[in-house]
This record gives structure tokens, C-alpha cells and sequence, in this order.
């Protein structure tokens, strides 16, 4: 699992800075009980986007296969 330390926002995206991100493979993350479809980020490390708008920092991301 992996901590939200940062986030910025684009209009209904949320890009999540994360202290890490597990070397396996996974087609969703799951956010305070929330399954999410990924949003692909590129060139940027340690970076996942949902479409949702609100305040994720702080908060556990669970990689789910």
C-alpha cells in the first residue's frame, strides 16, 4: 500500500503524489473503500490520476490486481 503525500487537481482529475508505488501489477486502486479505474500518467514518478475531485491527502492507496 502506498500514502498520498501530495495532489493537484485538474478539472475533474486528481493527480495523487504518492510516497511509492508497488512493482506489481494492477487494474485498480482502492481509496477509502472506493475502487478506482486507473488514469494512465506519464513522466511523472510516483503519480496516479482518478476522476474525482476532492482531498485524498493523507489517505492509504491499495494497489488491486
Amino acid at each position: 500500500m502506498s500514502k498520498v503525500i501530495n495532489e493537484f487537481h485538474i478539472n475533474k482529475m486528481t493527480v495523487l503524489i504518492l510516497d511509492n508505488i508497488p512493482n506489481k501489477p494492477y487494474s485498480q486502486y482502492r481509496i477509502e473503500g472506493k475502487n478506482y479505474k486507473p488514469i494512465p500518467v506519464y513522466d511523472a514518478k510516483n503519480c496516479i490520476a482518478i476522476n474525482e475531485n476532492k482531498n485524498f491527502i493523507g489517505q492509504t492507496v491499495e494497489f488491486i490486481d
